[in-house]
């Protein structure tokens, strides 16, 4: 019986970053972390950027247990870091691989939930002030 083939490809966000969610999370843990300053957010960021960097070394070892020589080969031409495969001359940017209807919509996510930011204090306080009215009664 004939069994799949699974190829692994270096296209697309993989020429950036082997790992981009996890880079993502890293990245948005620092700057959170940075921008709340408590010590409670740096407590979680710690952790979870811990986290984070934990589950790219988990990644990496199951590829390499699953797909052998082929991620060997995927890992000596992309990079975890963004754009240091890039940079080092392992991978060439190709523009066209990001410009799809997808990538939009991204984008346009991106932007309203920057916009959205500022609605962030009034809304705490609404559900503080909803909150203390239900307590008291």
């Amino acid at each position: 019986m004939l069994k799949p083939q699974v190829r692994l490809y270096a296209t697309g966000i993989i020429r950036i970053s082997r790992h981009p969610q996890a880079i993502g999370q890293i990245l948005w843990c620092l700057t959170h972390g940075l921008w709340i300053g408590s010590s409670f957010m740096l407590v979680t960021c710690v952790g979870l950027i811990g986290h984070h960097i934990f589950a790219v070394w988990h990644g990496d070892r199951r590829s390499k247990a699953r797909f052998g020589e082929a991620f060997d080969e995927l890992k000596a031409n992309t990079s975890i870091v963004p754009f240091a495969a890039v940079l080092d001359g392992r991978q060439q940017l190709q523009w066209q691989e990001f410009v799809r209807p997808a990538q939009l919509g991204i984008a346009i996510a991106v932007g309203v939930f920057w916009w959205a930011h500022r609605f962030i204090p009034t809304a705490a306080g609404l559900m503080r002030n909803s909150a203390l009215q239900n307590l008291l009664g």
